[in-house]
């Protein structure tokens, strides 16, 4: 580093979420992202002192009683804040920098019949809904590549983090020289 705060190097890794496209769409041939806001909502716990595992649960396709359901469910605990679940990528679409964060309601509410009906140790009645977004591709896998100097990582933001471990050595991979694996690969 000097004086001016600039910073030579021989690549740069570039993981910039919902504003993938909007920071790298003229230089970088990037398969289309599509970003939506999601609508997640966290769950006081009934008795605080019981954990809670991360779960994720699919809809039975054939069960009449989970056609309510929107998507697959996820969800954790989050310290302070409760037990988050939300629907996996049915929210908007949206401009990532014109969001409203408003919950869609009857979203909300059939977040919450969820919960009722499946997570017991919660307050369904309780919910506060947050928003986040993700990105996504057309087949829901990750870009992972090399451009020249830039490496990039996108098309995974809202539910990559499940993925850091293996995403960061990919990355780490690419900016050492080596190829990423072919399904990931965009040139």
């Amino acid at each position: 580093m000097t004086d001016s705060l600039e910073i030579t190097a021989r690549r740069v890794v570039v993981t910039a979420g919902a504003w993938t496209s909007k920071l790298l769409g003229a230089h970088v041939p990037l398969p289309r992202l599509v970003i939506t806001q999601e609508q997640p909502a966290h769950f006081t716990p009934i008795d605080g002192s019981q954990l809670w595992p991360s779960f994720n649960h699919a809809p039975d396709p054939g069960d009449p009683r989970d056609d309510y359901w929107y998507s697959p469910v996820y969800g954790m605990l989050t310290p302070g804040e409760g037990v988050k679940a939300g629907w996996h990528g049915v929210g908007p679409v949206t401009d990532p920098d014109a969001r409203t964060f408003e919950p869609e309601p009857v979203q909300l509410e059939a977040l919450r019949r969820y919960a009722r009906e499946w997570l017991p140790g919660v307050d369904a009645e309780s919910a506060v809904p947050i928003s986040c977004t993700y990105t996504s591709t057309a087949n829901e896998d990750f870009v992972l590549d090399r451009f020249g100097p830039l490496v990039v990582g996108a098309g995974f933001s809202g539910h990559g983090f499940k993925f850091t471990p293996a995403i960061g050595r990919v990355l780490a991979d690419l900016v050492d020289g080596v190829d990423a694996p072919r399904r990931f690969r965009r040139a």
